[in-house]
């Protein structure tokens, strides 16, 4: 991989596709979906300014304050992780479609979005991997002017069944100098019958019982493990997980703790479901 010192490393194939959710079931998330492009952005003599940001979607269709916070949020993500205030990657993020809901969506979710679709845009480049999808097919448009992108998930997938798998309890405290602490506790249960998602995090914890970046990086550990066992970016099975308890420690938490407990309760979730499986296997 290149080193820090040659950004912003030139990609060669954009990555197209990009989706992000997030739910507003449980009250605490704003609700945002979104489905972008990161393009490679020809670099010229000024190699800091190597960003740029296309929102393709009518604003009868999604506010423009909507959209301008996704792509800030997005160019902030990639901005995170500059080196001498070069971004890692050259790139065009061009904004191809969205939705949002009256009271449910703001600003700040749309920022979040963008965060979320920098980081899933750059896992794709990095392991030249394609993006992992949340929806099969989107909502309707609300203007009958705009036809979207054809963004739905291609693959003729049908979800196995999966059983519900309640209070899922991962715990990880070790001491030592950099410290480790995580406590969650989870359900797993599938999607209703028609749904068009594929995979829904529900938080029912506020910022005052689990820091925002902690919540997400569990998800983060969730969703991976659910699709590194299913194919093309899809998940195992269309499954809902739905965070109802947690504790987190002021100095020995870290987001790195959180994505890992994730990930072992996506595992725990689903060595259940094959242990109930009368033919001693999970199909993945």
């Amino acid at each position: 991989m290149p080193r820090v010192r040659d950004f912003p490393i030139d990609i060669q194939h954009p990555v197209r596709g990009v989706q992000t959710y997030l739910s507003s079931r449980g009250g605490v998330r704003p609700y945002a979906l979104a489905c972008a492009d990161f393009e490679p952005l020809p670099v010229g003599e000024d190699r800091t300014d190597v960003l740029a940001f296309v929102n393709e979607v009518p604003a009868d269709e999604l506010p423009p304050r909507f959209a301008a916070a996704f792509g800030d949020g997005a160019i902030a993500q990639l901005r995170q992780w500059s080196y001498r205030g070069i971004p890692p990657y050259a790139l065009r993020i061009r904004l191809r479609d969205a939705r949002w809901r009256d009271q449910e969506s703001s600003e700040a979710g749309f920022g979040w979005a963008g965060r979320r679709a920098a980081r899933e845009a750059a896992r794709c480049i990095e392991r030249d991997a394609r993006p992992r999808a949340y929806v099969r097919r989107w909502p309707a448009p609300r203007t009958a002017a705009f036809t979207p992108p054809a963004h739905d998930v291609a693959q003729d997938w049908t979800s196995p069944a999966f059983r519900p798998v309640r209070d899922v309890h991962v715990r990880l405290a070790v001491a030592s100098a950099c410290g480790v602490f995580a406590i969650a506790t989870a359900d797993f249960e599938p999607l209703p019958t028609g749904s068009d998602l594929l995979f829904e995090f529900v938080c029912e914890l506020a910022d005052s019982r689990l820091p925002q970046e902690y919540a997400e990086a569990f998800e983060l550990g969730v969703h991976e493990t659910l699709c590194a066992v299913g194919t093309s970016g899809l998940p195992t099975a269309a499954v809902r997980v739905r965070l109802h308890d947690a504790k987190w420690h002021p100095v020995d938490s870290n987001e790195r703790s959180f994505t890992e407990a994730g990930r072992r309760a996506a595992a725990e979730a689903l060595r259940g479901q094959a242990e109930t499986d009368p033919h001693g296997g999970y199909p993945g």
